[in-house]
Order: C-alpha cells, then sequence, then structure tokens
C-alpha cells in the first residue's frame, strides 16, 4: 500500500525538527491503525553525513558540489527508507523534516546551479511530498532564534544565507509550489499551537489518501 509522505520545510531555525517530532505524537493518537515514520533530510545514513561535513568545512564548496552530495543522500534515502514503506502491505505516514524541494531552494534558487541540471542529477529520486508544510517565519524571528542557539559553524546558517532562504520559501517559483503541494503555516506562537494547525491540515490528508 502507498505510503503518505509529508515534509516539514522552512527555513533553517523555523523549528521544523520540533514540529516533525510533536506531529508524530499528535497523529499517532488519531490514527491507531497507521503507521508513523519519522525521517529527515540530510539523512542519519552515511551519506547525510557527508552533506553535514561540507556544511561544517571552512573551504569554499559551490553549490554544483552541494547540489551532488544532497542528490546522493536523497537518493540514498528514497531508496532504502522511503521504498520499503510505499511496498510495504501495512499503511504508513511518513513525517520528513525537508524534501527535494530544499534541494532546489537552497542550491538553485539560492545557490544559483541551473535548474534544469538539478532536477536531472536528482531524477532518480521518486519521493516527492504528498503534502508540504512550511514554516513560516519572518527574518527578525530567524536571525533572533540563530543568535541564541549555539551551533557549530554552519555555512547555510549565515545571516545572508538565511535571507535568502527566507525570500525563497515566501516566494517559491509558481511550478515547485504545485509540484510539492505547499501549504504555508505562520510559525510565530507555541510549538504545540503550531503543532495543532499542521496536524488538522495533514489529518484532511490522511483522511483522503487512505479512503483511495
Amino acid at each position: 500500500m502507498p505510503a503518505l509522505i509529508v515534509a516539514i520545510e522552512g527555513p533553517d531555525f523555523s523549528g521544523k525538527s520540533t514540529i516533525a517530532n510533536l506531529l508524530v505524537e499528535i497523529l499517532r493518537k488519531n490514527n491507531k491503525s497507521i503507521f508513523f515514520k519519522r525521517t529527515e533530510i540530510p539523512s542519519t545514513l552515511t551519506t547525510g553525513f557527508f552533506t553535514k561535513i561540507l556544511r561544517n568545512s571552512a573551504d569554499d564548496v559551490s553549490s554544483e558540489v552541494f547540489s551532488l552530495a544532497y542528490a546522493a543522500d536523497q537518493l540514498n534515502h528514497c531508496q532504502t527508507v522511503i521504498k520499503p514503506l510505499k511496498e510495504s502491505k501495512e499503511r504508513y505516514v511518513v513525517i520528513q523534516e525537508r524534501s527535494l524541494l530544499s534541494t532546489f531552494l537552497y542550491q538553485s534558487i539560492i545557490g544559483k546551479s541551473e535548474m534544469n541540471w538539478v532536477k536531472e542529477i536528482n531524477r532518480f529520486d521518486k519521493n516527492i511530498p504528498d503534502l508540504t508544510i512550511v514554516l513560516k517565519l519572518n527574518l527578525e524571528e530567524i536571525l533572533k532564534r540563530s543568535s541564541l542557539e549555539k551551533r557549530d559553524f554552519d555555512k547555510f546558517e549565515v545571516k545572508k544565507h538565511l535571507e535568502e532562504e527566507v525570500k525563497a520559501y515566501n516566494n517559491p517559483p509558481a511550478e515547485l509550489a504545485r509540484q510539492f503541494n505547499i501549504k504555508y503555516i505562520d510559525a510565530d506562537t507555541d510549538p504545540e499551537d503550531i503543532a495543532k494547525r499542521c496536524g488538522e491540515i495533514i489529518q484532511k490528508e490522511i483522511d483522503r489518501f487512505f479512503k483511495k
């Protein structure tokens, strides 16, 4: 039975991990006959650790190199994590932190790699979410959070890149918005409230998806 894939997206520091974890708890309570799987990109697979090394490196790494690294991780995640769930006889809902949408926005819209090339190197990855929820926060709040959290150096978490992330997520190309079925949620309230509103959208998709 096909699995329902839900991606939680948004700029760095928008609260994706917290909301994804809360969503699994909320949705499990109301859907006893469905299995829920929490995943993320970069993945916890070997290919995912390579992307993190590049992000934390002080070396000048091109957008094309990042694109290839993320393409490898996305494909590995699709083949080893998502594909078995889609082929399972059980009913699965995957709550996935980030998706190919991040790749297209970060590497092409922000990084300026040619979009058709980025799509070509990801053409074997069939893991396009059925629903994508983008957590929407203003730049001031993103920068405030980035200044409070103590993290290792990350190329994607410097001020200039965060500014570009907010712009890209707030105004994605119409083609990507349709392809990834993007729904926006204002993420400027407490996490429980945000997760509740996200859960209501996802529950409608669950009801629709498993009644096919």
